[in-house]
């Protein structure tokens, strides 16, 4: 794999002159900004001022495993070579079922005012995904977390996605109801997008935000006896039996546990 690239110098510094495909995090603001860093198995190279070298490194290799990147090389950075950024390009990766289901979600976008409604969006990277590759004409990122939404606002900007094009909504769904409340008025969505997250309470209410033709992506953890935070292997198939299935699967990921991969769409 070849390794992506992160420049951690100011923002003036990579702005008078960058590294084609570098991407810039400056140092001081890695640790509110880590969401936008790659997995921990993508192979890194750091680029930085060559006064920080031997710092930098050293901050690197001395991070607990949690937040232990796969750092292959860090180097002075050649700011002789330059390019324009690019906004909408980021070192992370989106979901699985996303990706997998990229030509239905292109098809979503591509309808008259689409809307797309990322529920339970944490850091806030498949909503940026969505923003910034889709081409949805409205995303909505729905959270309990203020700060998690917030810094998803801050890094569209930086990406110099039109506000008018997004929304956060911060809410904290507990029962039947709370899902409709909050997002039904800005509906109907295209697009209901559901990653690693489970409220049973809310379950149903997904299917009824989507529009004609609209498409379902629930991508969570999966145990044979159903727990708070897994479905069971075919619970979503019989929670959502009024739609059209087009994927139920499930897969497991490096750590061994087992994710959904569950599509259906509304018919039209």
């Amino acid at each position: 794999m070849t390794p992506l690239l992160l420049d951690v110098r100011s923002k003036q510094a990579y702005e008078a002159g960058h590294a084609i495909d570098a991407y810039n995090i400056p140092f001081e603001e890695l640790r509110d900004r880590s969401f936008e860093m790659p997995s921990h198995k993508t192979p890194l190279v750091v680029e930085c001022d060559a006064t920080d070298v031997q710092r930098i490194d050293e901050w690197f290799r001395t991070r607990d495993e949690r937040c232990r990147w796969n750092i292959v090389g860090v180097w002075a950075a050649a700011s002789e070579v330059t390019c324009p950024s690019v906004p909408g390009r980021f070192l992370f990766s989106g979901s699985p079922l996303l990706a997998a289901m990229a030509p239905h979600v292109r098809a979503c976008a591509a309808m008259p005012g689409s809307r797309a409604l990322d529920v339970g969006s944490g850091s806030g990277r498949d909503a940026a995904l969505l923003c910034c590759r889709c081409g949805f004409d409205l995303v909505c990122a729905l959270d309990c977390d203020a700060n998690a939404l917030h810094r998803w606002t801050l890094l569209l900007d930086r990406h110099q996605v039109p506000p008018e094009s997004r929304v956060a909504l911060e809410a904290t769904l507990v029962g039947a109801g709370d899902l409709i409340a909050v997002a039904g008025p800005r509906g109907p969505w295209h697009l209901v997008h559901v990653a690693r997250f489970l409220r049973r309470e809310v379950l149903a209410e997904l299917a009824s935000l989507l529009a004609l033709g609209g498409l379902l992506l629930y991508h969570t953890f999966v145990e044979r006896d159903p727990v708070k935070h897994a479905v069971a292997p075919g619970e979503l198939r019989g929670a959502f039996a009024g739609l059209e299935i087009l994927r139920d699967d499930v897969e497991d990921i490096d750590d061994g546990r087992a994710l959904s991969f569950f599509a259906a769409r509304r018919p039209a």
